[in-house]
């Protein structure tokens, strides 16, 4: 049997995090229960095939509707249409619970601020959060102090200013020149 193209990729390229689902199948059976390694690969191969369907009916219902966009209510119509109209109330219910949870998230400030942020202030977070996740990948309890090199600096502004760009259409906005000495040793 001839592996599904789906969207450009062969079947064998779509997956799901082996240890994530593992960890899901194991939470789900009693505890002395064990899984044999074909049987999770088997496992995690229906849940793609699972979601592929899904996603395929989905998309039939959004184009149904001339709708570009799949929204929410294509997934659960096609959970319907697909005969699996028992789950669409438990569905729903993880969807509300999701959508609470990016709402509190948001209203919480992690991500509302960022907009706020200068494009200096915006690198420095930046340099903070790496220097915090290489101190916990690399177990150490303090963060290093250490400025980045001129050059790394001006590699992580061109990143920025392209992804800015990029986010805005292209337009892109030329950077600020130094205005003092103290500028120009940063940028040399």
């Amino acid at each position: 049997m001839e592996p599904m193209d789906i969207v450009g990729k062969n079947k064998e390229d779509a997956s799901l995090p082996k240890a994530t689902m593992t960890k899901i199948i194991k939470e789900m059976l009693p505890p002395d229960v064990r899984v044999a390694r074909d049987t999770q690969d088997l496992l995690i191969e229906c849940c793609v095939e699972f979601i592929n369907l899904i996603s395929s009916e989905s998309n039939e219902v959004c184009n149904r509707e001339e709708r570009r966009t799949i929204a929410p209510e294509h997934v659960l119509k096609a959970l319907e249409v697909l005969g699996f109209g028992e789950y669409i109330e438990e569905v729903y219910a993880a969807y509300e619970q999701h959508r609470l949870e990016t709402m509190d998230t948001v209203r919480s400030g992690r991500c509302s601020n960022v907009a706020a942020m200068t494009e200096e202030e915006a690198l420095a977070e930046q340099q903070r959060m790496f220097a915090e996740a290489r101190a916990r990948m690399n177990g150490s309890a303090t963060v290093p102090a250490k400025q980045p090199d001129s050059e790394a600096l001006a590699e992580q502004q061109r990143m920025f200013a392209e992804a800015h760009a990029e986010m805005n259409g292209g337009v892109t906005v030329p950077s600020k020149q130094p205005d003092s000495e103290a500028d120009q040793n940063l940028t040399s």
